[in-house]
């Protein structure tokens, strides 16, 4: 479930707009301030979910999900409220950069995560090797 996950999240950043992602005028201050934001709001988001009470028991994909989840859904609602705005404008190039951000955050967290897990993989090995069960 996790790979479906990552793939359809990067199928939809590489589709919105990932053509345009290496030219100069594509990352505007706008664009930044865009990737930096859903990279903030993953972020609190995730720290909300590890550190209340209440939701300590969802696993580490379900935390995942909801911060990305959140993150995508509060972008699109601001893009389609830019939409019908008489001054704003909704653009894919936004989302674009939403996606980026997101992105970058679940591999901000992926990898620690993994250190943390072949760290204990090592350790249960080298105890067990010791004859200590």
């Amino acid at each position: 479930m996790r790979k479906i996950l990552f793939f359809i999240s990067f199928m939809t950043f590489l589709g919105t707009s990932g053509q345009n992602m290496g030219s100069k005028d594509f990352w505007k201050e706008d664009k930044i301030k865009h990737s930096i934001g859903t990279f903030g709001l993953s972020s609190v988001t995730y720290a909300y979910l590890s550190i209340h009470p209440k939701h300590k028991n969802l696993n580490e994909f379900q935390k995942r999900l909801i911060s990305l989840s959140t993150a995508i859904l509060t972008c699109a609602l601001k893009e389609a409220v830019d939409s019908v705005s008489p001054d704003g404008h909704a653009s894919w190039k936004d989302m674009g950069a939403n996606m980026v951000g997101v992105i970058a955050f679940q591999v901000v967290i992926t990898i620690p995560l993994n250190k943390k897990r072949k760290k204990i993989k090592r350790r249960d090995i080298a105890y067990h090797k010791n004859g200590v069960q």
